[in-house]
């Protein structure tokens, strides 16, 4: 019988169990269980949410594991429908063809690879595959061209792209290895399955970015490892690969795209970044400890926020129906009550409920009416946002940012 989650007693990079909790979010359900209205009677399954430190190798970790069957068998997270990710796609895939890609014979193979943005531009280059879970994402790759294999990655699966493809000289994961709780046999199959001088080219949200710029909102259930560079170099020479290149890339914040392979020679980059988070007390608990504290804070200051907006009459909704926007409402326990309703683009989330909250998702062009403000759950697109709704804001709209500090544009 399979369970819903199961807690973890040791570090799923290094099997340490010198771990200290520094983050407890509390219970709430998957930031992407998005509800019908039939189901807002039911009983939603909730699940813990808190967040350790791995002494031993610097990992920052989720150790409560929900199914993933039950966070990826029907998803509605599309990479379509975000432009600015899309543009960041297509820039890469420019960017990875020419620098890796020798062949067009040459395979490129993208682990959980969404709706198959990066790879439909990669195609024209060499053989792509994409390895995604969720069965109706993956009909979407495969409606824009793109030969999609409907499972998980694991090295099983790379023994059997290996039979019937050959090996791959650029194997590519994009917001996607953080999700994955066995990430161990992730890069097993990922050594196993790249050419000798291939390069495994991946991209995850900084734990930098995290405690700084960023938001506590990017801890949910999906997101199992927060990454910092020191634990992946740890990972990555477990098999065999070696990190030969870094850098950080304003994506989600400020993500960290990594490059690893074989044979390269290692750049600078890689030991200036371990010394930047060494500065930053990346590889000390008491950081996530008073990082804590500054969440409980942003807590307190963006709901008296939302108190005396509610006294005054002002109507609020939410702007983006995003998987940080359900963890920070579930925390801030923000639900229908405060936010009338939310405004997304993403066709698969319009005419559902937001997970915990309640709080129902409208088209931009359906929305029952216009809000005073704007609490901007898509934060890490501000600026895009921002420039999109200038009608709005010269209406007398305004957005409330909610991370890292509570302030009204």
């Amino acid at each position: 019988m399979e369970v819903d989650f199961i807690h973890k007693n040791e570090c799923r990079i290094c099997g340490g169990t010198d771990i200290v909790r520094v983050l407890d979010l509390g219970s709430m359900p998957p930031a992407n269980a998005f509800l019908k209205k039939d189901d807002l009677e039911k009983e939603e399954r909730i699940f813990p949410l808190a967040v350790y430190f791995c002494k031993d190798c610097g990992l920052l970790q989720l150790l409560d594991v929900v199914n993933p069957k039950i966070l990826f068998g029907n998803y509605h997270y599309m990479t379509s429908t975000s432009p600015p990710l899309v543009r960041h796609f297509v820039g890469s895939a420019a960017i990875l063809a020419k620098k890796f890609i020798k062949e067009k014979s040459d395979l490129a193979v993208e682990i959980g690879g969404n709706d198959g943005v990066l790879l439909h531009e990669l195609k024209n280059s060499c053989t792509v595959l994409n390895v995604e879970p969720s069965k109706n994402i993956a009909e979407l790759s495969r409606e824009r061209g793109v030969e999609t294999l409907n499972e998980f990655f694991t090295s099983d699966v790379s023994k059997i792209i290996l039979r019937k493809h050959g090996p791959s000289r650029l194997i590519v994961a994009n917001n996607v290895i953080a999700h994955i709780d066995d990430i161990q046999d992730v890069f097993r199959g990922v050594s196993e399955l790249l050419t000798d001088d291939g390069t495994f080219v991946f991209e995850t949200h900084w734990v930098g970015n995290l405690i700084g710029e960023g938001g506590f909102d990017q801890i949910y259930h999906e997101h199992l490892c927060y990454f910092s560079l020191r634990p992946l170099i740890f990972l990555a020479e477990k098999f065999g690969l070696k990190i030969f290149d870094v850098e950080l890339i304003p994506v989600h914040g400020e993500s960290l795209r990594v490059y690893a392979g074989k044979k390269q020679k290692v750049f600078d980059s890689v030991a200036a970044l371990l010394n930047k988070e060494k500065e930053l007390g990346l590889h000390d608990p008491e950081t996530f400890l008073s990082f804590s504290k500054k969440v409980e804070k942003n807590k307190k200051d963006l709901t008296d926020l939302l108190t005396r907006l509610k006294k005054e009459k002002k109507g609020i909704a939410g702007y983006g129906a995003t998987a940080k926007g359900n963890t920070l409402l579930n925390h801030f326990g923000i639900d229908n009550k405060t936010i009338d309703f939310i405004s997304d683009t993403t066709p698969l989330k319009q005419g559902l409920f937001a997970p915990g909250s309640h709080i129902p998702i409208y088209s931009r062009e359906s929305w029952p009416r216009v809000p005073d403000y704007f609490l901007l759950l898509a934060w890490n697109y501000a600026d895009a946002i921002i420039a999109k709704e200038k009608e709005y804001r010269d209406k007398g709209g305004k957005f409330i940012i909610p991370v890292p500090e509570v302030r009204i544009v």
